[in-house]
């Protein structure tokens, strides 16, 4: 079966993202168990990737990630084959959704109009769920313009320092891992059954962050495997978790506008999408790199920053840490080694370097994820990175690019699963004793359920 795919561009993430939607919700209203007294009705998953919608949808979106709005194919003739069908009905619900979206941007409906003029009564014939996908799909563009980012009052906010940070913690690091996917659940039962006190995901729910993927692909998973109180759809956790909790601001999670990732901070008691945790010891800093990557290829640069606001917060955090050890924690990466992650044009991002350069000094550690890998930098400039994207996102062997920017990186790589064609994933455990840190990497094979400690090193 092919692997779950991602695309760099927000319009592509949300096609893909629309058909997701329409699919799996119109599998789980005709499962068995659907409409059958006292059975609750089936919960969306996330759908096969051989769904001839799904493969027509990534397909779609391949060409919007290269810029290229694919055109409609002439409407099938009566002995028209499935898949003729399906890529006429696909490729013209684009057509359509991409017409209402921008009659509502600009008010002038005469586009549309004509579309419909054009294609209606042909796109009658297609199956309904291409309806449900235009809907989602002009909703979530509609709504992706705005994101409900979080400002401090003072900048002593968003500093949490009581007993959901002690002072001998165990801390869980897991990135990338939003895909819904039943191996994302299970690596996710490994790190709960290491008793964290507290589990940080680095950020990225696939495929745009959209509320059917944050309510089905993420919250209940990771609700129900860590152990969390059961918070409805809008609402706000009292008191504490144990463990506590927390989720970065990726970049696939604002392409839909942020607002679900917004509602699910408050449903496990994140203040905001930057954040301190602070004990006697320790600060680990939260950034977010998401809100600024929003819309990744708009300008072509594929470059992130931090807001001034939040560089101010950040520098006052730091400045106050005493005697504390400063570990920042984020997205998007500081650097990279390899050739197929370049930011912009270079492996070092230089508007990051530029929002915290003065402070890196008296950083410990700097850890990222947005690269689906495990990279162990060695010797690298600025401050000690750690790359640990590797959650849940499945990476083809063909998918690693070319060490490049005169990085060197440990020989740590992470093995294939047992069909020899994708890696495996993993996560990272820390120990926090004093000022001493153990810092553990975990290679964890979903299918088998072996575990392996393929890095150890101390802070």
């Amino acid at each position: 079966m092919p692997a779950l795919k991602q695309f760099r561009s927000k319009q592509a993430s949300l096609w893909q993202s629309a058909v997701d939607r329409a699919v799996s919700t119109g599998a789980a209203a005709s499962s068995p168990a659907a409409g059958l007294e006292d059975t609750a009705p089936a919960a969306p998953v996330r759908p096969p990737q051989d769904d001839p919608a799904v493969l027509a949808g990534n397909e779609i979106a391949a060409s919007l990630d290269a810029g290229v709005m694919p055109e409609a194919p002439p409407p099938p003739s009566a002995a028209a084959g499935f898949q003729e069908t399906v890529a006429f009905c696909s490729k013209t619900a684009l057509r359509i959704a991409e017409a209402r979206v921008q009659s509502i941007f600009s008010g002038n409906t005469q586009q549309l109009k004509a579309l419909q003029e054009e294609i209606g009564a042909k796109f009658g014939g297609c199956d309904p769920q291409w309806v449900e996908v235009i809907a989602e799909y002009v909703k979530n563009r509609v709504g992706s313009i705005h994101i409900p980012y979080r400002v401090h009052n003072t900048l002593d906010d968003f500093v949490i320092a009581d007993e959901r940070f002690p002072d001998n913690a165990r801390i869980a690091i897991v990135g990338d891992w939003g895909t819904g996917e039943d191996g994302a659940r299970r690596l996710l039962s490994q790190i709960a059954a290491k008793n964290p006190d507290v589990v940080i995901h680095l950020g990225d729910v696939y495929y745009s962050g959209t509320q059917h993927e944050f309510q089905n692909y993420f919250y209940p998973i990771w609700r129900d495997v860590l152990g969390l109180p059961d918070v409805p759809w809008g609402g706000k956790l009292a008191g504490h978790s144990k463990p506590a909790t927390f989720t970065l601001s990726g970049n696939h999670d604002m392409y839909a506008g942020g607002a679900p990732y917004y509602t699910v901070l408050d449903m496990i008691g994140q203040p905001a999408s930057y954040f301190c945790l602070r004990n006697t010891d320790w600060q680990f800093i939260a950034l977010d790199t998401g809100k600024n990557d929003a819309n990744p290829t708009a300008a072509g640069k594929n470059v992130t920053f931090i807001e001034d606001t939040e560089v101010d917060w950040l520098k006052h955090q730091v400045a106050g840490a005493g005697t504390r050890k400063t570990v920042l924690l984020s997205h998007h990466q500081l650097y990279t080694a390899f050739e197929n992650e370049k930011i912009g044009d270079g492996f070092v991002n230089d508007k990051l370097l530029a929002n915290t350069g003065d402070i890196l000094p008296q950083v410990t550690a700097w850890f990222w994820g947005h690269e689906h890998n495990l990279v162990i930098f060695d010797n690298p400039p600025h401050v000690l990175g750690r790359c640990a994207g590797h959650g849940a996102f499945p990476v083809g062997v063909d998918e690693l690019g070319k060490l490049g920017g005169g990085f060197a990186i440990k020989n740590v790589k992470l093995a294939l699963d047992p069909t020899g064609g994708l890696f495996q994933h993993g996560y990272i455990m820390m120990e926090l004793t004093g000022n001493r840190a153990v810092v553990r990497y975990f290679q964890f094979d979903s299918a088998s359920g072996a575990e392996l400690e393929i890095f150890t090193e101390n802070l």
